[in-house]
């Protein structure tokens, strides 16, 4: 019986081109299709922050459903965003800041933001199905619900059956009316009760030391438009060159690379969705000098904003 999931087991173009590299046994992370800006970061250590703009989410977007593509070569990275991974058939080998283990049919891997982790799925008849859901969302999802496993980072929830749930974001997926979003946090809030209801929790990671660089990064994301490293320190109540030294220790990069890159990946969303210009998108990321942010974007996309929206536009 045909059903609004069968899609996901014909193999896509990326697919088949992934799979065509691990038989050639090239499956290193230089190999992943990953947007230019953040190429040279995954290839000099194979760990990486994607925002929610690298998977081209809108900004009204709580909850996104799509396929893991199969024999990605794995690499870790972190997220913005909890992602919630449904194993929908087959099996799959999931890392999560150093602890391995394999999911199965009916399996759920909830990722809190800031954790690194990788997946591999070496099967073609494997689908794994990845839900980007809003932070903020599903805080209060787990406060509502008395979850709690938003200071965990990362459950794994063994034997739920979500197909209906899963084939009815498929369908919402394709629908443009008003109500199309509320419908699918409808879904979700489904999909979570579902779990609690018939799921066996397996295994849980304390968030341990990556708490606190969640801590970091969730404050410089809030406030970069206007943050600096004396807001941070007196926020936190530290010095400017404890909190310096703080964030490079804790994330491998300075505040100003972090600033830089939150800026410059709002202001490419913006250029690329929005009508507005040059000028007023460098005010709206949090520069006071247009002819600044047109110099740190060209030193960071390799062209000028207006040339970039030129090439990216998608009004």
């Amino acid at each position: 019986m045909s059903t609004v999931l069968d899609g996901f087991y014909t193999l896509s173009e990326e697919e088949k081109y992934y799979r065509t590299l691990y038989e050639e046994g090239r499956s290193s992370v230089e190999y992943v299709m990953l947007p230019s800006q953040v190429q040279d970061s995954a290839r000099l250590d194979e760990r990486i922050v994607l925002s929610s703009a690298y998977y081209d989410l809108g900004e009204e977007e709580t909850v996104v459903l799509m396929k893991h593509p199969c024999f990605m070569p794995r690499y870790m990275h972190s997220h913005r965003f909890v992602e919630f991974s449904y194993v929908l058939s087959g099996s799959a080998q999931e890392e999560v800041e150093g602890s391995s283990f394999t999911v199965r049919e009916g399996d759920v891997v909830i990722l809190m933001p800031g954790f690194y982790h990788s997946i591999w799925v070496g099967d073609g008849n494997t689908v794994v199905l990845n839900l980007l859901v809003d932070r903020d969302f599903f805080l209060h999802l787990d406060s509502r619900f008395s979850l709690h496993l938003a200071d965990k980072s990362h459950v794994l929830v063994s034997q739920v059956d979500l197909v209906d749930e899963m084939s009815e974001l498929v369908v919402q997926e394709t629908v443009q009316d008003d109500v199309r979003l509320a419908m699918k946090e409808v879904v979700f809030e489904r999909m979570v009760l579902e779990m609690k209801r018939q799921g066996r929790l397996v295994a849980q990671g304390e968030v341990g030391g990556r708490k606190e660089v969640f801590r970091i990064m969730s404050y410089i994301e809030e406030h970069s438009h206007d943050v600096t490293l004396t807001s941070f320190a007196s926020h936190f109540g530290i010095t400017e060159q404890y909190a310096s030294r703080l964030i490079r220790d804790r994330t491998g990069l300075s505040f100003s690379q972090i600033v830089r890159r939150l800026r410059m990946e709002e202001a490419a969303h913006l250029l690329r969705h929005g009508r507005l210009c040059a000028k007023e998108v460098s005010y709206m990321v949090g520069y006071s000098s247009p002819e600044h942010f047109s110099r740190t974007f060209k030193a960071y996309y390799g062209v000028s904003p207006d040339a970039w929206r030129k090439a990216n536009s998608s009004v």
